[in-house]
């Protein structure tokens, strides 16, 4: 056996590779680690040590020689599982490790043109090819051995692309000999002949596997060829593959066909001609001759190969594109309506199950369908029953038809593709196409109907049924639509056929069981086309709500479909509000009064909502000012007040998911559509609902009990619809209704925050509410802000939530500049600022209280932003940026967002002013701005805060902080050129670069002076990628001796 020493040895003189040497790992060192990597029973930190040791051994020059030499080492069952288990593992290892070995070596081999050789170089190639060559007859003779019959398939793969790679690389073409050719010399010298029929069927295994693997490897570039070795190698693939599809294949398959020893190879040859039709260049004469593509619709049927089988004729089917291929289409499609034909029968006879290739099979022949769309409508003039094109769009059908889900999915895009493609280039010819589409609908309506005994179906089948069903709905969609026409046409069979469902309930006779399926099949191919229906219609579509609208005959799930078909006619109930109050009143309130029924649930499909609540929020949207009248708003009303009633009562009795929001949303579409005065009843109604089932179920409150913060939320997310979505008008005659709401029940209001002041769930809802109000109400709602802020100052100086400043900040952004309200808020800023930083100063870190940080810092950002002569008086600004500093110091994500995007904004507040035309700066509201950025510029310019900032920023890039943040960063570290300056910006880089204490200060010279090369460019801040890649790559060079570092602590102070 050649040793690989003598290569490696080679590759570092010439390469002048690193010279650090690896230390030696013995087999039995090898044998341990893999142990230890494989065995349940060891810690993550001993899987690493295996792990990394086995990695030193594959870069070790032994590696190749003893790997190797395992692997020709025989096959023993030592009786132990345990033992067994890891000499597979170790002979898998030495199968990665040889095809490791060649792969890297490859890469760095560079010695590519013959014609720039030294004759020392040339020798030395000379023997190279020489080795490698014996190396892939040594490979080759380990893949055809006495173990082969034992050999793992991992294994010999490794092995088979070892070899590939070898005589891609190193195989030295002399006349007509190519790769290929190759293979063939490694067979006739392998070191066990052919001589009976084990060694012929492992001897053609490894041909297969070989060859199978070779233009795979050519392909998927794992393998770093030079480029132009890698396009010699592409030609030759393209050269070989007529004569492998020709003349290997076809010699191999006669030798499977004769032995039963080979009969396991089918599957292989398979896989092997897919490979050369997929990567190389076969013409179609070569595919039609060789009998392979027969071959494989053969094998189709039979189990362990039809997978591979299948795979061929998607390989053929890809290569089809152009008019030369049309021999080889029909040739392909006359074996698809075969396989049909025999799928049948077996169906037919209830032979063996076929589930094992059904699904593969549809999406094969609609794969191909969808490829040879083009000859079905442009070439294909027969469409006669009987024909070709006429028996596979047949064959397809018949995979539609079939009683399984996921079967007839597989053709659905096909059927899509087919109707689109033929109404837009050939529509003279849809009626030759027609009557598969006709008998498609036939079979989709058939196919979403409710099963029998679909109450009992596992959820999990349920799950299907009801995908599958949405899916068809846009099948119903793409093939109605295409044209006008055909989408009238859909609509009106649709809803003729329900005609006929309801007449029959009409004409006495004893309905049918399947009565209700059969009409709520049709609604739900309507509803899919709702969008479609004729706003115009007056005939048709009144007399279809009126009979939807019906309590009897009904069902649960025929109800819930028509209430959805409801929720999506909204334009046609616009143009004709006066069937709102009939139809769409009836149809809404048979959703509501119908039993719970777990087996049709009334709630939305994968959610909890109800599907009545849905489709009044849709419809209310749509047409809120028709539903303002004593029916819809009583209705309305009192569905809200019940539904409040039932909640903690037996289940099924109240609404779930977020219904009874919904109830709400809808109430305030129809709300938006009046005044204040007119809205007031309801607003104060609903309010009164509230507070009163507050007070009739929970007489003491208690901040421990679950159920009451349950109800809290849920309260507070209702009042907040109503506050966010009945929008602010001018020139009412009374306030907004949900102020006045807030007004009367304030203090039971205070009573609740009072006791749930450290509750942190009810707060929040709580200030999410008032949130809402201040932002959408703004002017209108000074009043209760100024009614209330005393008491939230009292609860935050108890409770420290972050959640009280966004109530704030919330009133500071919609407050004007009078004076008495500039005194106020000067006031509140300075309390709120100076208890946050004394409470996190007090508990000494940031990370115990996010919240409260990040909510300061957006708050005195938004100070400054609308009223930056509060934050100026209230002089907060100093110790919040302190406060930055520390937070710098952060591992929380969100403190660090919110601590950059507050840097961020108080750059774009000084560089405002830089912005400015002088002329404009004497106006008041620039008075106050200059004021701020007087007060920046003292900051960051004579106490140096900037500086110290830059600081932590580049400690921040290179690890301080989440590297999710590094944008951020450098996007804050840019704004210092954009807000301050380019001279400024400059200055403190060429300081921070000479301090000692800043680790960036110890990287290499060059290292510094690219970076200085860069910063110091005029246009370094335009590119926000490029400044944010320079600084990262900078900051990389110190990364690794910050952590632990005492640069950390030792920032300036």
């Amino acid at each position: 056996m050649i040793s690989l020493l003598s290569i490696y040895a080679a590759t570092r003189q010439s390469l002048k590779e690193e010279s650090t040497v690896v230390a030696v790992v013995s087999e039995e060192v090898v044998a341990e680690a893999l142990h230890q990597l494989y065995s349940p029973l060891s810690s993550p930190r001993v899987r690493r040590r295996a792990d990394s040791l086995l990695q030193q051994f594959q870069r070790s020059p032994e590696a190749a020689q003893t790997a190797l030499a395992v692997l020709q080492s025989p096959i023993v069952d030592t009786g132990n599982a345990e033992q067994n288990r890891l000499l597979r593992a170790k002979r898998a290892f030495s199968a990665s490790t040889i095809y490791f070995t060649v792969a890297s070596y490859i890469r760095k081999y560079k010695m590519e043109n013959p014609a720039t050789w030294t004759p020392e170089e040339r020798a030395q190639h000379e023997i190279l090819v020489k080795e490698f060559s014996i190396m892939a007859q040594e490979v080759w003779n380990v893949l055809t051995g006495p173990n082969g019959t034992q050999e793992g398939l991992n294994v010999q793969t490794h092995l088979a692309l070892t070899i590939a790679v070898i005589l891609l690389r190193f195989h030295e073409p002399q006349g007509d000999i190519t790769v290929v050719g190759a293979v063939e010399w490694l067979v006739q010298n392998q070191q066990h002949p052919v001589s009976d029929g084990v060694t012929a069927a492992l001897t053609n295994f490894a041909v297969l596997l070989t060859l199978k693997v070779i233009p795979e490897e050519v392909d998927n570039k794992r393998v770093k060829f030079s480029k132009v070795k890698r396009v010699f190698c592409e030609d030759m693939v393209q050269q070989c593959a007529a004569h492998v599809v020709s003349t290997v294949l076809p010699s191999i398959a006669t030798a499977i066909d004769a032995s039963e020893e080979q009969v396991q190879l089918r599957g292989l040859l398979l896989q092997a001609f897919a490979s050369w039709v997929e990567h190389g260049t076969v013409p179609p004469p070569v595919i039609i001759e060789c009998g392979l593509l027969d071959r494989a619709f053969r094998e189709t049927l039979a189990p362990n190969s039809s997978e591979h089988a299948l795979q061929v004729v998607l390989e053929v089917v890809r290569v089809c594109r152009h008019d030369e291929h049309v021999q080889l289409m029909e040739l392909v499609m006359n074996n698809f309506v075969v396989l049909g034909k025999h799928v049948q029968e077996r169906i037919a006879a209830a032979e063996k199950s076929l589930d094992f290739c059904l699904a593969n099979c549809a999406r094969a022949i609609s794969e191909c369908g969808q490829a040879f769309i083009v000859y079905f409508v442009d070439f294909a003039l027969d469409m006669r029953p009987g024909s070709l094109v006429y028996a596979f769009l047949e064959t397809i059908l018949f995979f539609t038809s079939l009683n399984n889900l996921d079967i007839s999915n597989e053709t659905m895009e096909f059927w899509i593709d087919f109707r689109t493609y033929v109404s837009g280039k050939h529509e003279e010819r849809m009626y030759v196409f027609e009557t598969f589409i006709s008998q498609l609908l036939v079979i989709l309506i058939d196919r979403t109907q409710y099963p029998e005994g679909f109450e009992a179906f596992p959820e999990a089948a349920k799950e299907r049924f009801f995908l599958y069903r949405s899916e068809v709905r846009n099948v119903f969609r793409a093939l109605a639509t295409v044209t006008n026409v055909s989408e009238d046409n859909f609509i009106v069979d649709a809803i003729h056929a329900i005609f006929r469902q309801y007449e029959t309930a009409d004409s006495g006779s004893p309905l049918p069981a399947n009565w209700w399926k059969r009409t709520e099949v049709y609604v739900h191919a309507l509803s899919a086309l709702s969008k479609s229906i004729r706003e115009e219609d007056t005939s048709l579509v009144p007399r279809l709500f009126e009979y939807l609208s019906r309590k009897e005959p009904s069902h649960r799930a025929l109800s819930r479909t028509v209430i959805i078909f409801l929720g999506v006619a909204g334009h046609w109930f616009a143009r004709h509000p006066e069937f709102l109050s009939t139809f769409a009143f009836q149809i809404i309130s048979n959703g509501f009064e119908s039993q719970d029924d777990p087996g049709f649930p009334f709630s939305q499909h994968g959610l909890e909502d109800h599907v009545g609540a849905v489709a009044l929020r849709k419809l209310t949207l749509r047409c809120g000012s028709h539903f303002f009248n004593p029916l819809w708003m009583d209705s309305l009303v009192n569905l809200y007040r019940s539904n409040r009633a039932a909640v903690g009562g037996p289940a099924g009795s109240c609404l779930t998911g977020n219904s009874s929001k919904l109830i709400v949303d809808s109430i305030c579409h129809v709300l938006t559509t009046v005044s204040y005065k007119d809205a007031l009843p309801v607003v104060e109604e609903l309010g009164d609902i509230m507070f009163a089932d507050l007070a009739a179920r929970y007489s003491q409150l208690n901040a421990d009990d679950e159920g009451t913060k349950e109800f809290l939320c849920e309260m507070f997310n209702h009042l907040l619809v109503l506050a966010t979505r009945i929008p602010m008008q001018v020139d009412q005659e009374t306030l907004h209704p949900v102020l006045c709401v807030l007004q009367k029940h304030w203090g039971m209001l205070e009573t609740i925050l009072r006791v749930y002041n450290c509750c942190e769930e009810v707060v929040d809802r709580f200030c999410a509410l008032f949130v809402g109000v201040f932002e959408s109400l703004r002017s209108q709602a000074l009043e209760l802000a100024s009614a209330i802020m005393p008491v939230l100052l009292e609860l935050f100086a108890l409770s420290h939530d972050g959640s009280y400043l966004n109530v704030i900040k919330s009133v500071i952004g919609c407050t004007g500049d009078d004076e008495a309200t500039a005194v106020s808020l000067t006031r509140v800023m300075v309390i709120v600022s100076e208890t946050s930083m004394a409470k996190i100063a007090a508990d000494g870190s940031v990370d115990e209280h996010p919240g409260l940080t990040t909510a300061l810092f957006s708050l005195v950002a938004t100070c400054g932003t609308h009223h930056p002569s509060i934050l100026v008086q209230s002089n907060q600004l100093e110790g919040v940026l302190a406060l930055a500093l520390h937070a710098f110091k952060s591992q929380n994500p969100e403190v660090g967002a919110a601590t950059l995007d507050f840097l961020l904004e108080l750059g774009s507040l000084y560089g405002q002013i830089l912005r400015t035309p002088e002329s404009l700066l004497h106006g008041p509201e620039f008075t106050r701005k200059l004021l701020l950025h007087q007060q920046i510029q003292t900051l960051f310019f004579e106490k140096d805060v900037q500086y110290h900032v830059l600081f932590a920023l580049f400690n921040a890039a290179a690890g301080g902080m989440s590297p999710s943040l590094m944008e951020k960063i450098a996007e804050v570290v840019r704004s210092c050129w954009i807000y301050f300056g380019r001279p400024r910006s400059e200055e403190l880089i060429y300081r921070l670069l000479s301090d000692g204490n800043f680790l960036g200060s110890q990287v290499s010279e060059r290292a510094r002076n690219e970076f200085i090369a860069f910063i110091s460019s005029p246009g370094c801040s335009d590119n926000p990628r490029k400044f944010k890649r320079v600084l990262n790559a900078f900051c990389d060079h110190f990364k690794r001796n910050l952590s632990g570092s005492a640069n950390a602590e030792s920032m300036p102070a």
